[in-house]
C-alpha cells in the first residue's frame, strides 16, 4: 500500500505569521449542503463571512470605527431634513430652491458635504492600497445615484408607468456604474493572483491552490454585487420618495435610511479586505495596467518611488516590476535608464547597483530592503 503523502506548508517570513487565525480554520457548526450539493456554494459564502467578520472583531478599532460614524453622520445629515417632510415648495427649483431653503437645512447641506469629503479621506488613510480607486467608488456611487433621479423625472411612480424612451439616460448611467465596478473588480482579482503567484509559490500545486483558497474572493465578489444592489435601491427609495411631492410614503423613506446604513458598512468591508490580505506594500491595478507601468518604468519614461528606507522610511526611487525584480536607477552619471538589480544595462555596459544609499540617513542597504513587504496572510 502506498504511503499518505503529506503536505507540510510552511508560511512564508512576510508578515504571514501575524494572523491571528486563518480561513482554513473557520469551521461551520451546520453545513447547507448536507442537505443538497447545489448549496455548497452558500456554505463557501458562510464560511468566508465568518472569518471576515471574525477578523473585523479581532482588529477594527477607533480609527475604522470613527471612520464609519463620520459617513453615517454625513449620510443622515444629508437625508434627514425638515424640507423633506412638508414636501418642499414645488414652484422653485435650481438655485432658487437653494436660496428659499431655511438657515439651519442649508448649514445641514454644508456639514453633510464636509463629512463626505472627510470620511473618503479617512478611507485612503485607512486603506491605502485602495487610494487609486477612491475615485472610481464616486463614480460609481454618483452615476448610480443620479440614474434613479433621471429615471424618475418623466416617470415619478418608476418603474410603473415607466417610458423606455424616457429612461435611456439613467440606463446609461447605469451601465457606466456596472462598467467602473468591473474594472473595480477586475483590478482586485488580478492583483491577488500575482500576489499568490510572487509570495506563495511552491513546487507542489496542491500548496499553491491551498494558497489561492486561503486568498479566496468569493464572498468579496458578492459583496461588491450586493453594494451596487443596495446602491441602487438606496438611490431608488431617495428618489422616488420625493418624485411625486408626496412625503406620505415612510415606509419608501425607512428603507432609504436603512439601506444607507449598510452602503456605508458594506464599502468598509470592500475596501478592508484586499487591503488586509494584500498588505501595505502593494498596488492594486489589472494586468495589462501592470505591464505598461513595467514598461514605461523600463523605457524610463515614468518614475514610481515605491520603496523606503529600512531605516528612516524616506522614500527611495526603487520599485518593482511585473516580474518582481527590484528596478533601481544605473549608477552611471551619463546614463538615465532603470532596471533590475545587478543585471546589465544596455546604455552603458555597467550593472545596475544591487545596493543603494539612502539620501537621507546614509545608510547602505541591498535594494531589495527598500521595498516594504508587509503582506497580510
Amino acid at each position: 500500500m502506498a504511503e499518505e503523502v503529506q503536505i507540510e506548508i510552511i508560511a512564508p517570513a512576510d508578515g504571514h505569521g501575524t494572523m491571528p487565525f486563518r480561513l482554513g480554520d473557520v469551521e461551520l457548526d451546520k453545513k447547507f449542503g448536507d442537505l443538497h450539493p447545489l448549496l455548497n456554494s452558500v456554505d463557501r459564502l458562510r464560511k468566508e463571512w465568518k472569518f471576515q467578520f471574525k477578523l473585523i472583531r479581532h482588529e477594527w478599532g477607533q480609527a475604522h470605527f470613527l471612520t464609519m460614524l463620520t459617513g453615517l453622520l454625513a449620510f443622515f445629515l444629508g437625508a434627514v431634513s425638515g424640507e423633506l417632510f412638508d414636501g418642499g415648495d414645488a414652484e422653485v427649483s435650481g438655485i432658487g430652491g437653494l436660496s428659499s431653503l431655511s438657515g439651519f437645512v442649508f448649514f445641514q447641506i454644508i456639514v453633510s458635504s464636509i463629512l463626505w469629503v472627510w470620511f473618503f479621506i479617512q478611507i485612503t488613510v485607512n486603506f491605502p492600497i485602495m487610494r487609486g480607486h477612491i475615485i472610481n467608488v464616486i463614480i460609481i456611487w454618483c452615476s448610480i445615484f443620479a440614474s434613479q433621479i433621471m429615471l424618475h423625472v418623466n416617470s415619478p411612480g418608476f418603474p410603473a408607468d415607466a417610458n423606455l424612451g424616457d429612461a435611456l439616460g439613467g440606463v446609461i448611467l447605469t451601465a457606466v456604474g456596472c462598467f467602473f465596478t468591473y474594472f473595480f473588480w477586475k483590478a482586485v482579482a488580478e492583483t491577488r493572483d500575482l500576489h499568490v503567484k510572487e509570495h506563495h509559490v511552491h513546487t507542489d500545486v496542491r500548496v499553491m491552490e491551498e494558497a489561492m483558497t486561503e486568498h479566496s474572493l468569493y464572498s468579496w465578489s458578492a459583496m461588491l454585487v450586493m453594494w451596487v444592489v443596495v446602491l441602487i435601491i438606496n438611490g431608488w427609495s431617495g428618489s422616488h420618495f420625493i418624485a411625486d411631492r408626496n412625503v406620505s410614503d415612510y415606509p419608501i423613506y425607512a428603507i432609504h435610511l436603512f439601506t444607507g446604513v449598510i452602503l456605508i458598512y458594506l464599502i468598509m468591508h470592500i475596501l478592508w479586505l484586499p487591503q488586509r490580505m494584500l498588505g501595505d506594500g502593494t498596488r492594486v491595478q489589472t494586468r495589462a495596467a501592470a505591464a505598461a507601468t513595467a514598461d514605461l518604468l523600463m523605457d524610463g519614461v515614468i518614475l514610481t518611488a515605491e520603496g523606503f528606507c529600512p531605516s528612516c522610511n524616506e522614500s527611495a526611487p526603487i520599485s518593482l516590476n511585473e516580474s518582481g525584480e527590484t528596478v533601481v536607477d544605473c549608477s552611471s552619471d551619463d546614463c538615465s535608464r532603470r532596471g533590475p538589480a545587478g543585471k546589465l544595462c544596455e546604455g552603458c555596459g555597467e550593472n545596475f547597483p544591487s545596493r543603494y544609499t539612502c539620501t537621507s540617513c546614509g545608510i547602505n542597504s541591498p535594494a531589495a530592503d527598500y521595498i516594504p513587504d508587509s503582506e497580510a496572510w
